[in-house]
């Protein structure tokens, strides 16, 4: 079955004739997995009350999951926020026209975001305002000394903190006559951006502190001797990310923690390739090019609310009212739900992020695209977290993972990233579990990888026990994130342990088999197809 790898170009139809054969013994049971997930939601709802699942606004006679208070937000202000986004492009478009001034374009992103702002959160963004305007002079005053970029960490790191601690800071504790700013409704309380917030204000105090520092390195040359992008003369992102930006002042300060298409979701984007595309906008993306994307993103929109009416499986497992279903599940039943929701939330990122990316290029914008390949399409740790939060791994790449000393030091510094990564996205004990997990599932991965990627082991890398190698320990490595990422963003450690026991008899067991023989064939035609993507000179991307 399994060729040797680099073979000669000659045996590229059965080269195919192999990745077929290995995509088709990966995907026919998954689509089996998936039909019976349908059968399976079919029967549980009729024989159990699903809490979470209600009648559906967008289709009369169904039912809809709406447990997911993210998810049931953003479908439900679709419509207003694609309203607030033509308004948006169309009114930037009219200033620029009358005035090609980049001076007024930061003026109207200020203005524009704080409005947005203030309708989101109410009185409270006067909170995130003051945390940006503390951030501004601790740089004007600080900016280029030694130890700065630690005070910008520990000071927002705490900040952050007791935001997410207290759920926000409340107006009465500044002042007893400021209370009745406390009642205020909101659609979205000001904490729960903060972190986001935080990314920003690192990025442009550090990219200050390096400029007024002269520690940064110009890499234009090289890199663009490489770029085939640069070369044509089209500022790539990673160029635009590594740009020596010249206007550190509050008004781009502000513009660019309160720029409206970024503002709620992301992606990320570091303040140098933001103020960057600015002053020149982005040029990879033509007029046919992004309505492609905007008919992809369609096509996930349409498969997520097939999804939400007819799979009723990330309520079972999120909600505890729910408990007892998941108690009674078999163990086949327990794959098929622990398959399909973590589907499930990458759908639902992809669509969020997506819609925010899109709306900031029709404002000239690009920001990087987070998950760039599909959930199913990862086989590893390393390449699962640089592609599913692609604009966040590159954040933390350039402020955190290289000044506690790059690949230098991989092993150690891990640890300190994942916990940052989970303290960002919620102080729970399931995400600090999932963060660290990762850095325990990881930790073997980078020795194995470095040890076979040495000189020595040139030749065995050609060989077919190594195909074979790389294709089982991928297997076994997709079942171990499954199980990372179920605690952190759906079961939690609970609802794991519940699941594991589940298996843990003749009949689990020998289901984990199949399982497993399956994700390794699944893994071989993953190792093909990027092979094929190398030999097109296609980069990071795909499905």
């Amino acid at each position: 079955m399994f060729l040797p790898p680099n073979v000669a170009k000659d045996m590229l139809p059965w080269k195919r004739v192999e990745m077929l054969l290995a995509l088709s013994l990966f995907g026919i049971p998954a689509l089996f997995l998936l039909r019976d997930g349908y059968y399976i939601t079919d029967t549980l709802s009729s024989k159990y009350k699903i809490a979470g699942v209600v009648n559906s606004p967008y289709i009369s006679n169904t039912k809809v999951d709406q447990n997911d208070g993210q998810l049931k937000a953003f479908l439900e202000n679709l419509p207003l926020m694609t309203l607030v986004a033509m308004i948006f492009v169309v009114l930037r478009r009219i200033l620029f026209h009358i005035h090609k001034s980049v001076t007024l374009s930061l003026y109207y992103y200020a203005v524009f975001g704080l409005g947005y702002a203030a309708y989101i959160h109410g009185p409270g963004v006067l909170f995130l305002l003051g945390m940006i305007l503390s951030n501004y002079v601790a740089a004007s005053t600080m900016g280029g000394i030694k130890g700065f970029p630690l005070v910008i960490w520990i000071g927002n790191l705490s900040f952050m903190m007791m935001a997410e601690y207290y759920h926000g800071f409340k107006f009465a504790w500044v002042a007893k006559n400021l209370s009745f700013l406390d009642d205020f409704p909101v659609i979205l309380s000001w904490y729960r951006v903060n972190n986001l917030c935080m990314l920003k204000v690192v990025s442009f105090l550090v990219d200050y502190h390096w400029k007024v520092s002269n520690k940064m390195i110009p890499t234009h040359e090289k890199h663009m001797s490489k770029c085939d992008e640069c070369k044509e003369d089209v500022m790539c992102l990673k160029f635009r990310m590594d740009f020596h930006a010249d206007r550190y002042n509050l008004l781009c300060f502000i513009a660019y923690n309160f720029y409206p298409p970024l503002y709620l979701a992301g992606p990320t984007l570091t303040y140098n390739a933001w103020i960057s595309q600015v002053e020149i906008p982005q040029q990879t993306y033509d007029r046919k090019r992004l309505i492609i994307y905007i008919l992809r993103f369609s096509f996930i929109l349409l498969i997520l609310l097939w999804f939400i009416h007819y799979l009723y499986f990330p309520t079972i497992a999120n909600n505890s009212s729910n408990r007892h279903i998941l108690d009674g599940m078999t163990p086949y039943e327990l794959i098929v739900t622990s398959y399909l929701i973590l589907n499930w939330i990458w759908l639902k990122f992809t669509m969020i992020w997506r819609y925010s990316r899109i709306w900031a290029l029709f404002d000239g914008i690009e920001s990087l695209e987070n998950m760039g390949r599909c959930m199913t399409n990862s086989y590893c740790f390393e390449s699962f977290w640089r592609m599913w939060h692609r604009s966040f791994n590159q954040w933390l790449i350039r402020y955190l993972f290289i000044p506690l000393g790059g690949s230098r030091y991989k092993i150690f510094n891990i640890w300190i990233v994942f916990g940052y990564v989970a303290l960002w996205h919620d102080m729970t004990l399931n995400l600090l579990a999932w963060g660290w997990g990762m850095c325990l599932f990881i930790m073997p991965e980078v020795l194995v990888k470095a040890y076979f990627a040495s000189p020595k082991m040139a030749n065995f890398r050609k060989t077919l026990t190594y195909s074979w190698m790389r294709a089982i320990s991928g297997g076994f490595y997709i079942c171990l994130m499954v199980m990372a990422n179920l605690v952190g963003f759906s079961f939690g450690l609970t609802g794991l342990k519940i699941a594991l026991e589940g298996l843990l008899n003749w009949d689990g067991l020998l289901l984990m088999i199949k399982v497993l023989i399956s994700l390794i064939f699944g893994t071989h035609f993953m190792l093909m197809y990027r092979e094929d993507e190398t030999r097109r000179g296609i980069k990071d991307k795909g499905y």
